[in-house]
């Protein structure tokens, strides 16, 4: 097979396949040549060339959450990196294992005026789980410790809490040799650990089941996690023992017996109420939370034990209340401990599923008289979306509108809520649409879409791909807090007004533009954009501002 002739590239390009990456994201360059050329020739590998660095590295973040394997994002030297940067800080509070490959210069010509030179050597350093610097020549003993620092980063990628690693490749001219270099047998080094969750001894088994079962009251809050049906299961089965079990929509933890709506439900507790719903023990999973009200309740009121379970790096203290860090996943942890649990305190469960009842019914009763806005427009979304579907929510107005209305089976929620930025929902979706089959449909403010609009540029936008833009002309979510609406500077400042003309967006990219204004046009343009088989498909949702 003829391709690049940098032997530590080829050991690198062999590993990463022999390690399970299947998925390569490319930026195109003149330092990364070695790197395309050996991954684009290497078999078996799908490469995919995305222009903006930024763009790119959230295109991979959502092709690595669509097919749970860990994906390569290569670009070339110098600013490039550093553009990856949002998308990698995301990917490690998502735990994604993003594998970041950056083309440098040798060593010796770092900080000597070269152009594209800057001090790549760990400028990730705050937002990979690793760093790694490749040697520059090709040597046999080079090459074996190319091998084994390859082997050691995609090993610390893949095992305990999952991440990203940086391996940044110094690289000397000429750039683009080519060589014949038959497959070799790259030595593969793997990891026991990658393969197998970790569980708790027995007799921490049976310590926390004893101490489950002494609380009366016991509550289970749930933030953002990708889907795990076994998980969700457990759940539903702790919610049968009387345990209130609270989740958040992108949880993807939701079922019929949990309560679903955090943020309407702890926003509702009035003072009179609420020593009657402050758990003895408070159990959180998952990720962070979208809900301000959950966090000011239990900061406030704290619970006497505070369980936090998952794999992390560091103590996770959200409520200030933390006693017990259980490092293990927490489908494993209730798995090991469901049956040893009793049957908690029915009338603690009964009066947190009575408020939340009553919460949605004065919802559906409310909502009838609802003049057209955010929230008539994220319901009849919801209401109309297909059977099977991955919905993803920008940060801002989406995300927390999004999670309103009553939850649907079926419905895979996604959100960059590891570091909550506007910046790259749109290329997440983009590319978790182009790594699965069913429709993929991303709910965005404007200003996020905008920002993040570079994600259209690319060839790889298909049918399967439904963006609903909340157009209100701005920042929508600052009319919403207490502070800015009383600043001058309110509009300039924080909402930041465009006059963006989204149908020339959408037919510069090659979308289809569908536009609504009021109810009765936004449900004729939902069964359009659902029904659209031949192109990417843009709706804008125009809400007047007030």
């Amino acid at each position: 097979m003829e391709t690049t002739d940098k032997a530590i590239v080829r050991i690198l390009v062999e590993l990463c396949k022999a390690h399970g990456v299947q998925d390569v994201v490319l930026s195109p360059g003149s330092r990364n040549a070695p790197l395309s050329v050996a991954f684009n020739r290497m078999p078996g590998l799908t490469c995919r060339v995305v222009v903006d660095e930024r763009s790119a590295g959230f295109f991979a973040l959502g092709v690595a959450l669509a097919t749970n394997r860990p994906v390569v994002v290569v670009c070339t030297s110098g600013t490039a990196l550093l553009d990856l940067s949002p998308a990698v800080a995301e990917a490690y509070y998502q735990r994604v294992p993003l594998i970041v490959l950056s083309a440098d210069r040798p060593k010796e010509w770092i900080d000597q005026n070269d152009s594209q030179t800057i001090r790549q050597e760990g400028a990730l350093a705050n937002f990979v789980k690793r760093s790694y610097q490749l040697p520059s020549h090709d040597d046999a003993e080079s090459c074996w410790y190319a091998n084994r620092l390859v082997n050691d980063a995609l090993m610390t990628a893949m095992s305990g809490r999952k991440a990203p690693i940086h391996i940044n490749v110094p690289l000397v001219e000429p750039l683009y040799g080519l060589c014949e270099a038959p497959m070799a047998a790259e030595r593969v080094v793997r990891s026991a650990s990658a393969l197998a969750p970790l569980h708790l001894d027995d007799p921490l088994v049976e310590a926390y089941a004893e101490r489950f079962n002494r609380a009366k009251r016991v509550m289970v809050l749930a933030g953002y996690m990708r889907g795990d049906s076994s998980l969700k299961s457990l759940l539903a089965r702790l919610s049968g023992k009387k345990v209130v079990v609270v989740a958040e929509l992108i949880s993807n933890g939701c079922s019929d017996s949990t309560l679903n709506h955090p943020e309407l439900f702890f926003s509702s507790i009035t003072e009179e109420e609420t020593e009657a719903f402050i758990p003895d023990l408070l159990i959180t999973i998952g990720g962070a939370l979208v809900s301000k009200s959950a966090k000011l309740f239990f900061r406030k009121n704290r619970p006497s034990y505070h369980w936090h379970i998952g794999e992390e790096e560091w103590t996770i203290d959200t409520f200030r209340c933390l006693t017990d860090r259980v490092e293990v996943e927490p489908a494993v942890f209730f798995q090991q401990l469901i049956g040893k649990l009793e049957v908690k305190d029915s009338v603690y469960f009964d009066s947190a599923t009575t408020k939340m009842r009553t919460i949605l019914r004065r919802q559906e009763e409310l909502y009838p008289l609802k003049e057209w806005g955010e929230e008539v427009a994220v319901r009849a979304l919801l209401e109309n979306l297909p059977e099977k579907v991955s919905l993803h929510l920008s940060n801002g107005l989406s995300v927390r509108i999004g999670q309103r209305f009553p939850w649907r089976q079926q419905i895979c929620f996604h959100a960059n809520r590891g570091t909550s930025g506007i910046d790259g929902a749109t290329s997440t979706a983009v590319g978790y649409s182009v790594a699965t089959e069913e429709p993929t449909v991303l709910l965005s403010g404007d200003i996020s879409f905008l920002y993040d609009s570079n994600a259209l540029w690319n060839d790889f936008l298909s049918s399967k791909l439904k963006m609903v833009v909340l157009n209100n002309g701005g920042g929508g979510i600052f009319r919403r807090l207490a502070g800015p609406p009383l600043l001058p500077e309110m509009s300039d400042y924080f909402e930041t007004p465009h006059r963006v003309d989204l149908s020339k967006l959408a037919a510069a990219y090659g979308c289809r533009y569908l536009v609504a204004h009021d109810l009765d046009s936004l449900r004729n343009a939902l069964s359009s954009l659902f029904s659209e088989k031949e192109q990417a498909s843009l709706l804008d949702v125009r809400i007047t501002r007030n």
